[in-house]
């Protein structure tokens, strides 16, 4: 009994033993390279077991090179004079990857990437600044070793279509175990205002730019921004010249996306096999954004703003069916950190019937229509969507200030004893001031 106890201890001690011997028994080299295999006896007899991808040389009598000859896999086992087994040794020859490590150290001499070879796996390992230089040398050395790929693309759907966004495309190849870090992780914030104006006031701001009207001063086309457009309508507060309908303000990381919907949704019955099954339909504003920081820090951004509102109802002895009335587009542009852009042209047009009559008199048949009228106004809107990107990074919370709210009291104020404070945020308004009113 303690014989089978001591037996299975022994067992125990010596396993991890027998797997580091394992392990070790692998050896991976290039085509052309060669390694030393060291025996404690005189080396007798060699085997390999395909010559043709790697072979042998007997030195010194306790030394055996080996050397690969083709990419492949061969098992090189070496004897005593005694017949005795010395070393057991698995034998990996891959391709050779000193020129692919020449050629990324040429075309991208600020990084720091190692390309080596573990059994039939290639390791990337590194630091680079951007997401777009870890794809670019993943997918050079996939495509100088003829790897296997395989491409995944990211959709945005737009009702029953659905379109794949080129630059976020990424490719994986069989074989290649890509380690590379990205040394900071680039973040991008959109801010997006989104207004429906009228067309008279687009066309106003056209023909009288630089002047008074109606009692609003439009800046000289020099200093006009994408930004004046919306502080414009936001100025003016009239539904009849245009209304902000959203202003999202999304940080997205770098080569991800993000979405916006301020809306609803409505119930859509449909009746399958005598089944009825109830799907939603999202309507109102709503924002889906990709965007990816290439290594110039310029900002590739993909857009599908869509606004929908109720239309006419559909009816029918079964069902009520509302209807949505959508405005949609997509769009894909490069812009630099803090630049803008104004999307529109996505018009809409509404008629207006009003009736005008005098009580009474106007509902008499025939004579009454000399005492009515009846007229339409043709209203034409523009949905204006203006979009400005910002490389930003977080920040610690203790550098975040935050506006500073002083407790008073009415007969304070009256006695005009407020000076008598300290004044603790006096020193940050000043520096707030300074700079405009914004930090960034």
């Amino acid at each position: 009994m303690w014989n089978n106890y001591y037996r299975a201890l022994l067992v125990l001690v010596l396993l991890p033993i027998s797997f580091v011997s394992l392990a070790g028994n692998i050896i991976n080299m290039s085509e052309g390279d060669s390694q030393v295999i060291l025996a404690n006896k005189d080396v007798g007899s060699v085997f390999v077991s395909d010559p043709k991808i790697a072979d042998y040389q007997v030195i010194e009598k306790k030394k055996v090179i080996v050397y690969g000859k083709n990419i492949g896999q061969s098992s090189v086992m070496v004897f005593d004079r005694n017949g005795h087994t010395l070393a057991n040794k698995k034998v990996i020859v891959n391709k050779s990857l000193d020129s692919i490590k020449q050629y990324i150290s040429v075309k991208y001499p600020d990084v720091d990437v190692d390309v080596f070879n573990i059994g039939e796996q290639v390791v990337l390992s590194g630091t680079v600044s951007t997401e777009q230089e870890k794809d670019e040398i993943n997918n050079i050395v996939g495509q100088l070793l003829d790897k296997d790929d395989e491409k995944f693309t990211f959709e945005q759907d737009m009702e029953d279509q659905d379109y794949e966004i080129q630059f976020m495309e990424r490719t994986d190849y069989k074989g290649i175990v890509n380690n590379i870090e990205v040394a900071t992780t680039k973040q991008v914030n959109v801010k997006i205002s989104i207004a429906e104006v009228s067309q008279s006031f687009l066309q106003d701001i056209g023909i009288q730019y630089g002047t008074d009207a109606a009692g609003v001063f439009i800046q000289p086309l020099t200093h006009f921004s994408s930004s004046d457009i919306m502080s414009v309508i936001t100025a003016i507060g009239s539904d009849t010249v245009g209304q902000i309908l959203a202003e999202p303000n999304l940080s997205v990381v770098s080569g991800e996306s993000a979405s916006f919907l301020v809306g609803g949704e409505l119930p859509v019955v449909t009746t399958v096999n005598n089944s009825t099954n109830v799907m939603y339909k999202e309507y109102g504003v709503r924002l889906e954004l990709m965007a990816k920081v290439k290594k110039d820090d310029k900002i590739t951004l993909s857009l599908v703003p869509e606004v929908s509102s109720l239309d006419i109802q559909y009816e029918n002895d079964s069902y009520d069916l509302p209807a949505l009335k959508t405005r949609r587009a997509r769009t894909t542009v490069e812009l630099g950190d803090g630049q803008s852009f104004v999307l529109g042209g996505l018009l809409s047009s509404e008629d207006k019937e009003s009736l005008q009559k005098i009580p009474f008199i106007g509902d008499i048949p025939i004579l009454g229509a000399l005492f009515r009228g009846s007229s339409t106004k043709r209203n034409k809107t523009e949905l204006l969507i203006v979009a400005t990107v910002n490389l930003v990074k977080p920040i610690h919370s203790s550098q975040i200030q935050l506006p500073m709210m002083r407790k008073t009291t009415t007969l304070n104020r009256f006695f005009a004893l407020e000076d008598s404070y300290v004044k603790a945020g006096d020193k940050w308004a000043k520096e707030l001031l300074a700079i405009g009113g914004f930090k960034k």
